[in-house]
């Protein structure tokens, strides 16, 4: 990762921070305090944790281990340390309530900004701190989706575009043999399991020029799918047999002539022109089978997502951000294509994919080696491409998302792949 120090005051970093802080304060400013203090799903923090978890890592980086001042509150370390206190118990201990958690995040601000006044902060550190915030702003929107709050609208929601044309999933669009480069360059931010970079060559096979849309997921359901035990790994049959899974998380009435989806702002009728979301790595895997199809490797979809003028990174060229609250049509951020033609593989929804998650030859941890290295090869699945959550920043070509192959909280879509006929 790169060191290079910000000037005296922070730089753009500092106004990023400043920015990214007020967006936080006005998404939780829509909950109330007693929604945040709840645990809503034991797979999920309270959302007030979130909130102090933000605070204590931004002062422990920033302040503590960037400018070497003393914690402003190591009483609370521990208690909102990732590790110390994991999901299952954050429900059930003593914590900051509602109000305690914005004063925390206030004064840890406080302290960061005038650290920012007085000396050079290693931007490395501060770019991290920076996409900590906004990766767990993407978490308190997953928090969200599964609380169904009926009062739950952010002012600063934003419709999506309208549905450009029919599509499927099922068209696919062919890359070519070829080698690049895999992983994030040594001059631009990156994670440790995103390096190191290194040139890889694929062999030519098919992507679906779209995700898989709620069309197609009908179809499956409707040809009886789901209970279909040929399309279904031995793990995949298992949770979907116990589980009871009958359709996508967010599903309602999908058997009926007006099939509904849940969103975190409400209620809407299934649009069968938006990809499918919230499904499983074991749904996706079925789908993709009953369709002769399969899911891309990691090397595959980073092969694909490739643009010689560069990725899209804002709401004009793809669904990022959190300006929707909701996934747009597939293919309605056209000008966003990759150059193979591929639609989407930034923002929308994330796409599992068929690789277990784990470190490229030559990883090496850094900051920290729980941010990553703690979970390789325990069967999590990598996810590319970033959601309608995700910020822009985050949602790069190399970064790779991960969750364990049952989980439908996290905003999961499918894309297919195929080889080609030899």
């Amino acid at each position: 990762m790169p060191s290079t120090p910000t000037s005296a005051g922070g730089g753009d970093l500092r106004g990023l921070l400043i920015s990214t802080r007020q967006r936080t304060l006005e998404l939780t400013a829509a909950v109330k305090d007693e929604e945040l203090e709840r645990q809503i799903d034991p797979i999920m923090s309270p959302l007030v944790w979130d909130l102090a978890h933000i605070a204590a890592y931004e002062d422990l980086w920033l302040v503590h281990r960037g400018a070497g001042q003393p914690l402003l509150r190591p009483d609370l370390a521990a208690l909102y340390d990732a590790f110390e206190t994991p999901r299952a118990v954050r429900g059930e201990i003593a914590q900051l309530n509602a109000a305690e958690a914005r004063d925390y995040l206030a004064e840890v601000r406080e302290r960061s900004l005038d650290v920012a006044a007085q000396q050079t902060i290693d931007s490395e550190i501060t770019e991290m701190v920076l996409r900590h915030e906004l990766q767990h702003r993407e978490t308190i929107c997953q928090t969200l989706a599964l609380a169904q709050l009926p009062s739950f609208d952010p002012g600063f929601r934003e419709p999506t575009p309208a549905a450009p044309g029919k599509h499927s999933g099922l068209e696919f669009a062919r890359i070519e043999r070829g080698e690049f480069a895999l992983g994030a360059g040594e001059d631009q931010f990156a994670y440790d399991n995103e390096r190191p970079c290194r040139q890889i060559s694929v062999e030519p096979f098919e992507l679906g020029r779209t995700a898989v849309t709620n069309a197609s997921w009908l179809e499956f359901i409707a040809e009886g799918g789901y209970r279909d035990q040929r399309w279904w790994s031995d793990d995949g049959w298992a949770w979907v047999t116990a589980e009871a899974v009958e359709a996508p998380l967010y599903w309602q009435h999908w058997e009926s002539e007006q099939p509904l989806e849940l969103t975190s702002c409400g209620s809407r009728q299934l649009d069968p022109d938006r990809p499918v979301a919230h499904v499983s790595y074991y749904e996706a895997e079925a789908f993709a089978r009953a369709r002769g199809a399969r899911l891309p490797t990691e090397l595959e979809w980073e092969a694909a997502a490739q643009w010689q003028q560069g990725a899209p990174a804002d709401a004009s060229t793809a669904n990022v951000g959190q300006t929707s609250f909701d996934t747009a049509p597939v293919g309605a951020y056209a000008g966003g294509a990759a150059d193979c033609g591929a639609l989407d593989l930034i923002g929308n929804l994330w796409e599992w994919t068929a690789t277990e998650f784990d470190g490229y030859p030559g990883f090496s941890p850094h900051p920290y080696p729980e941010y990553s290295q703690v979970f390789f090869r325990k069967g999590y699945r990598v996810l590319r491409g970033g959601s309608w959550a995700t910020d822009g920043r985050i949602a790069s070509p190399s970064f790779r998302n991960w969750d364990l192959p049952q989980r439908r909280q996290i905003f999961s879509g499918v894309r297919l792949a195929r080889d080609l006929a030899q």
